[in-house]
């Protein structure tokens, strides 16, 4: 039983995926896809270097909050993949919008002072910032800091190491 898309595989080898399929699964120029053989199939998913099961990163992430008090939130392309403690409830969210355009702009975002942000689809009044993680000038996700009071710069220097210790862990 035939269902789905028809497409041939050319003398390389390659296969053409269809414009409406990348558009549904938001699949980019030149972002990298795993492809695994599970029985007679072919599977292709979206890849990403950091993945929900990186300890040293989720105690390094838990350590930042016990000594500064200020939440941490790290995402790959297209999800939030780790968290400190107080928002776990986070944990697989897909980007919004506005977080994709950060991305996409390889921006950095300060609001040191609280301030309305969108992470779901409730705004919460935070101080945060957010920064794209960058490896072989390539942006590979966002970490961010949140807290209900003021960001200092001891905070901003404890960001600083977390984003250093991913670019290293990753590369």
């Amino acid at each position: 039983m035939a269902s789905g898309i028809v497409r041939r595989v050319d003398s390389l080898g390659r296969v053409v995926i269809p414009k409406e399929i990348r558009k549904v699964l938001k699949i980019k120029e030149n972002e990298q896809l795993e492809i695994k053989v599970e029985d007679d199939k072919i599977i292709l998913s979206k890849y990403s270097d950091i993945h929900d099961y990186d300890k040293s990163i989720n105690n390094l992430v838990n350590v930042i909050k016990d000594i500064s008090n200020k939440d941490i939130i790290i995402t790959n392309l297209n999800k939030i993949v780790i968290t400190s403690k107080d928002y776990k409830d986070y944990l697989g969210i897909e980007l919004n919008s506005y977080l994709l355009n950060i991305l996409d702009n390889r921006k950095n975002i300060e609001e040191l002072t609280p301030n309305n942000l969108k992470i779901t689809d409730k705004e919460i009044n935070v101080s945060y910032v957010i920064k794209p993680i960058i490896i072989h000038g390539d942006t590979i996700g966002l970490i961010m800091m949140l807290s209900d009071t003021d960001i200092l710069k001891n905070d901003l220097d404890l960001l600083t190491l977390l984003e250093n210790y991913l670019i290293n862990y990753l590369e």
